[in-house]
């Protein structure tokens, strides 16, 4: 018979752990000294430990472990591992996530000498349900863009189109390509379902699900643009992925007066594909 300080020695685990193991009847010592409550344990007990051990260095749980001792069938212990692997998989993906991350941050640093921009996020966007009214702007660039969003803006206020449905966000910019230079502006506002009746020329419209690259930016326009889409396409192509222009915005802090312009919060959002694993 051995202590519990040789047996957790032999085991190469601590005298707590081996409490721990006890006291959810995982591995109750051999015997215990009722005078002394001084725990023993009997060298056939060692195997048991290690299959504690391994299977815990598995990923396995206690819980999970204490079904596997306790006798599971194969097909029980197949699904218990394939779940586990499931779940391995997942986590290396998240690992190499961040990898390129880091690695992306260091190409940065090497070709630029400067720092990288450090507050981009990756964010599945759903499917979103928005009535959006829709302006041409003559190209890009703020001195295009704006105007034709402050129209669409005027124009939602004044048709009342806030209080003809349940608002569900606040409101957003969607730039749509044409065949030509223009761009179709559009000023949208998420909403929970489609309202009965709108008047022109506001109209509903239910956006795909995206993964995006998106970034927080403040102030006027003409200090926002276009060097956040800049620094979203940079990290796109530093991580290895596809952009897919035109992007949106979602204005997260509206302002109602022109003097206060450097306090309007955007959210810039850059839609992007991942390459296939096979890829």
């Amino acid at each position: 018979m051995f202590s519990i300080g040789e047996f957790a020695r032999l085991g190469a685990v601590s005298i707590r752990t081996l409490r721990h193991y006890d006291e959810i009847g995982l591995l109750p010592p051999a015997t215990v000294d009722e005078v002394t409550g001084y725990r023993s344990y009997s060298a056939k007990q060692l195997r048991q430990l290690n299959r504690i051990v391994a299977l815990k260095d598995l990923g396995l749980t206690l819980g999970q472990i204490r079904l596997l001792l306790d006798g599971i069938t194969v097909e029980e212990l197949r699904g218990m591992l394939l779940l586990r692997r499931a779940q391995l998989e997942s986590e290396l993906q998240r690992q190499r996530h961040h990898l390129l991350g880091v690695e992306a941050r260091l190409r940065h640093i090497a070709q630029e000498d400067d720092m990288p921009a450090d507050d981009i996020v990756i964010k599945q966007i759903p499917a979103l349900g928005v009535v959006a009214i829709a302006e041409m702007a003559p190209g890009w660039g703020p001195v295009n863009i704006v105007p034709a969003v402050n129209r669409a803006r005027v124009k939602f206020d004044q048709l009342g189109i806030s209080g003809l449905a349940t608002v569900a966000g606040p409101f957003m910019i969607i730039y749509e390509k044409t065949d030509g230079e223009e761009i179709t502006v559009s000023v949208a506002l998420p909403v929970a379902g489609e309202p009965a009746e709108l008047p022109p020329p506001a109209r509903y419209r239910v956006l795909p699900a995206l993964e995006v690259a998106a970034a927080v930016r403040s102030g006027p326009a003409a200090s926002i643009y276009p060097m956040v889409y800049q620094d979203l396409h940079a990290w796109v192509q530093a991580h290895g992925y596809e952009a897919h222009d035109p992007g949106r915005e979602i204005w997260i802090h509206e302002i109602d007066d022109v003097a206060d312009v450097d306090q309007q919060v955007f959210e810039s959002q850059l839609p992007f594909t991942r390459p296939s694993p096979s890829a």
